[in-house]
């Protein structure tokens, strides 16, 4: 088995838990490739004959370890695409979601997945166009909303080509189950188990009271139409934008690839809330 490792060169730990990985490796005779872009963060500079380039490492590579946090771990998850090669998220931030596994617990965890103890779970993904052919794609969500201007946007929603809202606001965000824990959850929206097979439409500060986040099957298309003359902002995982004219319209589906994400067999999701979200935690002071 051979482990890509990519990471993020703006966490301060990074240096540290690389070093002390690629010796893990170097000490277990455990097969591993570098992404090249980190070679200034390597100390032992024999390793770096397992420097490669980005396209060789995912093409040689069974497992990708992602140092990083969540962001990093989407960020990896872009760059993998379609290649369904399962994403090990080890956590150098704040929360971890994704990026679950600890720096002091990747290396037995490292056994444990050459040994066959680990389980490998398929993420969905949302895609979208542009009227001019762009693609976009969210491992969390796509979110159209008001750009430039203090004026809020009408928003006309449809599933299955049934009318679902026409309201004024912000914006929306169409989220995974996966982004259920991120920007939707700010906005108001429900948690979802990552592995339901459905979407969040999240309105964005919406001006009524009478709409609240809708769940619906994600084998279902979802169209947004914006329709007063003003600039709406296309967002995928809050990465890559674009500013369009409206109206205008965008049409959402599952795309036709799923993102591997590498998990421990003992670790559930609601132990995840637990310890990430301090769920059902009594947090009062006495």
């Amino acid at each position: 088995m051979t482990f890509g490792i990519i990471g993020n060169s703006t966490k301060k730990n990074l240096r540290n838990v690389l070093n002390t990985l690629l010796n893990f490796f170097e000490k277990k005779y455990i097969n591993y490739i570098l992404q090249d872009v980190l070679e200034t963060n390597v100390s032992n500079k024999k390793q770096l004959k397992n420097l490669k380039s980005l396209n060789y490492l995912l093409d040689n590579s069974d497992i990708i370890i992602s140092l990083g946090g969540d962001g990093t771990f989407l960020n990896t998850a872009r760059t993998v695409g379609r290649k369904q090669i399962p994403i090990l998220g080890v956590n150098l931030g704040n929360l971890g979601f994704m990026a679950e596994v600890s720096p002091d617990e990747v290396h037995r965890f490292i056994i444990d997945i050459i040994k066959g103890n680990y389980k490998v779970y398929d993420l969905c993904v949302i895609s979208t166009k542009t009227k001019n052919g762009e693609e976009f794609y969210g491992m969390n969500e796509i979110v159209v909303d008001k750009c430039n201007s203090i004026k809020m946007i009408e928003i006309d929603i449809y599933y299955k080509n049934e009318r679902v809202v026409n309201y004024v606001g912000d914006g929306v965000i169409i989220s995974t189950p996966t982004g259920s824990t991120g920007y939707s959850l700010s906005a108001g929206g429900p948690i979802i188990s990552p592995y339901s097979k459905v979407f969040i439409i999240t309105p964005i500060c919406p001006h009524t009271l009478n709409f609240r986040p809708v769940i619906v099957p994600d084998d279902g298309t979802i169209v947004i139409k914006t329709l007063n003359k003003e600039k709406v902002r296309l967002t995928s995982d809050g990465f890559k934008s674009k500013i369009l004219i409206s109206p205008t319209e965008f049409v959402l589906t599952r795309a036709d690839y799923n993102i591997k994400a590498v998990k421990k067999i003992n670790k559930t999701y609601f132990q995840t809330l637990n310890n990430k979200l301090l769920w059902g935690a009594d947090v009062r002071q006495f």
